[in-house]
């Protein structure tokens, strides 16, 4: 009986290691697969440099956007003026038509 149990020990010892040792393989397996995981999605990202340039591809092109909305605004401003004082002066020359022609 005393063999069975030096036998049954070794054993369980033995099959603890192999657990261990796989359990290890597997979690270094495991870290290597998060580690391949983790660069490609770095490599994915766009770097620094090119975030920088596309804000300032972006900066540029709302700069210009304004720019050209002004324009447009402005242009549109000056017809409204230019509509409201011709409406102004015909207003005025009929008025003195009218005040003409009731005298």
């Amino acid at each position: 009986m005393n063999r069975f149990r030096q036998g049954m020990l070794i054993g369980l010892l033995m099959s603890v290691l192999l657990i261990l040792g796989i359990a290890l393989t597997l979690d270094e397996e495991r870290r290597s697969q998060l580690r391949l995981r983790f660069e490609k999605l770095r490599d994915a990202l766009p770097g620094i440099e090119q975030l920088k340039q596309s804000a300032q591809e972006t900066a540029a092109k709302a700069r210009a956007t304004g720019s050209h909305l002004s324009e447009q605004v402005q242009e549109s401003a000056g017809k409204v003026v230019q509509q409201t004082q011709e409406v102004l002066s015909k207003a005025q020359k009929q008025a003195a038509s009218l005040d003409n022609s009731t005298k």
